[in-house]
């Protein structure tokens, strides 16, 4: 059943009690209004009821119970607001029931009437409300203070009064008091609602207003045991303790409301990320076909990218486990030439290059074979059906033909070639990620073959890793213990015949499988990281030994060692630093040490490498560019490079017969490394003839085994002492004695 509200237009014109109704309570029903006339009554009741009986109290008393009514009203003009409720409290309730404890339920319901009817006043715009909060304050204090009395009254009779017990029950008062007045207000917005309000709902809002309630009784019970004690003197001393616990509270408050308003906020910019979010996966499903093409596929080319070629792999693997008939074959491409193609075309005109690289293989597979570029220039192949070695290189022949025709990109005509391993599912893999493994190793043994060309992965392959693998532990271990030595080649004054200094060669004798070239242990350890602490133990060795060496006479104080670095050691920053340590380490002057660099090394890192190089020309160590002639430097970089010598690559000292081709060009670089002040070493000089030849053309320095095989420290040991006794003329004879000792 719903009651409607008393107000309608029809009667704002009517009876005055209905115009006061209207302008009242215009939103209140029936009940609602009913209610509220007899809580105002009923407290304008107890009111007067109070102040007659304050009123019959001597002049004193009454002018006490003003006073201190007076401080709970004005408190009640700075109430504490409490976080996160709509609640607040002054501290008018101690003072309440100071009032009560002292004079009775009628002055603490004089000043409970005025305190409320301030903090309506402050908090409300309604006269409803001005009226009701005081009517109500004052029913529900006298009701407490009645049952107070009582029941102090009862345990004095009983004779169990103590201040113990006074203050328990006033804090019990307290909580009935706050019990009855949350009741009384609270019911008028479920009368307008005409719903039935839950003891829950009633007074679950106890929290924060209920203690303060109780607190402020227990403090009042606290100053009128002291007043018993002490006289009115203790509500004086009392005043700044209450107005100190105000300041306290009000902060602490006002910290939780500043608290509240950053969870709120932290709150609310939570809910925007998350609503942004919702909107943003929306977005990812509506686009998902899409961005599963740009997570599996190659950006560049459009081919399946890595992980997506696993999982084909993977896939087909599975299969073949499974079907003995659905054997497959995988191909690894990697071209030759393409760090060239980016360094001089640009990396744009290389983007491109490998665009139509993938068009032309993708041209030459079936439909149901899958390419896939992994990175780079790597493409890898699958191709179901290959499981016999026929049908594989055959497709590897005719892509091998396609990719050497030219390429034309953006202008540019580009020929290159491509080294491609292949292996079959037929091999018993264990994870696809062995047969990858296989297909890449096959791959670099066709580099290693020539480039341009296909090599089949097999057991031998395999057994050459395997070997790789263990001459790599071994090396590792040899370098942590010390188990490599340094072999000395001598350099000469081709025209005397005089020992300027040596190269230093690394050597290693295995323990088990002798003496291993540097031609397998080098390229291990550049695959294998190992570069930098094998050029160091060679640099610190051989600068320790020539330091030694010049100690020995006063002729050998100007020669020189010659050190090769990689290309490893050049794109490092602390080369620099790691020269100087050998350098002072050993006590050798700088100027006689020279590092060494390949031409193509050199180069390929050229721009990266200027730094060091300068920085090293400034400590005062010689640099010299090894193998000239093989590589692709330019007259531009020779006249701008700080470096003192070039090293004639030996395969033009092999080939050089009086007249050649190869003498002419030994000619014009011996030629040119005069013109641009740069000393010519000539390597490899083997027979009388080369010598001879080279002297003529003015070629002042050179090393080979026609002079001297490279020597163990000891052999060097007795060269020297050879030379210090018999003289420069004994050079020949003492050589010729030791350097088949040591190859």
């Amino acid at each position: 059943m719903t009651t409607t509200p008393l107000t309608s237009n029809a009667a704002a014109t009517g009876p005055w009690w209905r115009r006061l109704h209207d302008a009242l309570m215009p939103d209140y029903n029936c009940k609602a209004a009913t209610y509220w006339w007899v809580m105002v009554l009923l407290g304008a009741a107890v009111l007067l009821h109070a102040l007659s009986k304050v009123l019959a109290l001597p002049s004193g008393v009454v002018l006490q119970i003003g006073a201190i009514g007076g401080v709970a009203m004005l408190a009640g003009l700075f109430p504490v607001r409490i976080a996160r409720s709509k609640n607040s409290f002054a501290a008018g309730e101690i003072f309440l029931f100071l009032l009560l404890l002292l004079h009775g339920p009628a002055a603490a319901a004089l000043a409970a009437a005025g305190e409320a009817f301030i903090g309506s006043w402050r908090t409300s715009r309604r006269w409803t409300s001005r009226l009701a909060s005081p009517a109500m304050g004052c029913i529900a204090i006298f009701a407490a203070g009645s049952l107070l009395e009582a029941a102090i009254a009862a345990s004095r009779s009983l004779g169990v009064y103590s201040p113990g017990l006074l203050l328990l029950l006033a804090m019990l008062c307290a909580v009935f008091d706050f019990m009855c007045n949350t009741a009384l207000i609270t019911a008028v917005p479920y009368l307008k609602r005409n719903q039935r309000p839950t003891v829950r709902e009633l007074f679950g809002s106890f929290g924060w207003v209920g203690i303060t309630f109780v607190g402020g009784a227990s403090v009042a019970g606290l100053l009128f045991l002291a007043f018993q004690q002490s006289g009115s003197g203790v509500l004086i001393v009392a005043a700044p303790i209450i107005g100190m616990m105000l300041a306290t509270l009000h902060y602490f408050f006002r910290q939780q409301e500043a608290d509240e308003v950053v969870r709120t906020s932290a709150l609310e910019a939570a809910e925007r990320e998350a609503e942004l979010v919702a909107r943003h996966v929306l977005e990812l499903e509506a686009s998902e076909a899409k961005l599963q093409h740009i997570a599996f596929h190659d950006s560049l080319t459009g081919l399946p990218n890595r992980p997506r070629f696993q999982e084909h792999l993977t896939e087909m693997f599975d299969h073949a486990r499974s079907d003995a008939t659905r054997q497959f074959g995988l191909m690894f491409l990697d071209f030759d030439r393409f760090k060239l193609i980016n360094d001089s075309l640009g990396h744009a005109i290389g983007d491109d290059f490998l665009v139509a690289v993938a068009q032309r293989i993708s041209n030459q597979l079936r439909p149901h074979d899958v390419v896939a570029r992994l990175g780079g220039d790597e493409f890898a192949v699958l191709a179901e059906g290959l499981d016999g070695e026929h049908f594989a290189v055959v497709l590897a022949e005719r892509l091998l033909e396609v990719l050497r025709q030219p390429f034309h990109v953006g202008g540019h005509t580009i020929v290159t070639s491509a080294s491609i391993g292949i292996t079959f599912s037929g091999v018993q893999y264990a994870t696809p990620a062995e047969m990858l493994r296989d297909a890449d190793t096959a791959m670099y043994k066709a580099k290693g073959a020539g480039k341009a060309r296909y090599a089949l992965f097999d057991d031998t392959l395999h057994a050459e890793v395997a070997h790789q693998m263990r001459v790599e532990g071994e090396l590792r271990r040899a370098l942590a213990e010390g188990k490599l030595s340094v072999a000395y080649q001598p350099l000469f004054e081709l025209a005397t015949g005089r020992v300027t200094g040596f190269e230093a060669l690394a050597r290693w004798n295995h323990a088990e499988l002798g003496m291993i070239s540097p031609a397998t242990f080098i390229p291990v350890a550049e695959d294998a990281g190992l570069m930098l602490p094998l050029t160091d133990f060679v640099l610190r060795t051989a600068c320790g030994q020539l330091r030694e060496w010049q100690s020995r006479d006063a002729r050998f104080c100007d020669l020189s060692m010659h050190v090769n670095v990689s290309g490893a050691d050049i794109a490092q920053p602390n080369l620099v630093a790691r020269v100087n340590a050998a350098i002072v380490e050993s006590g050798l002057r700088a100027k006689h040490l020279t590092l060494e660099l390949t031409e193509n090394i050199l180069m390929a890192r050229l721009e990266s490498a200027l730094p060091t190089l300068t920085e090293l020309r400034r400590l005062g160590v010689g640099l010299s560019v090894d193998d000239f002639g093989t590589g692709y430097s330019s007259l531009r970089h020779l006249a701008t490079l700080p470096v003192n010598s070039l090293k004639i690559d030996r395969a033009f000292v092999a080939d050089m017969q009086r007249g050649s081709n190869e003498a002419a060009v030994l000619r014009s670089i011996v030629q040119l490394g005069e013109a641009l002040g740069k000393s010519i070493i000539a390597e490899g000089i083997e027979t009388p003839e080369q010598l001879k030849l080279l002297q003529d053309m003015g070629c002042k320095a050179g090393q080979g085994f026609h002079m001297s095989r490279p020597l163990s420290f000891e052999l060097v040991d007795k060269l020297l002492d050879g030379l210090i006794a018999c003289g420069p003329d004994a050079l020949a004879t003492i050589v010729s004695e030791h350097a088949a000792l040591v190859h």
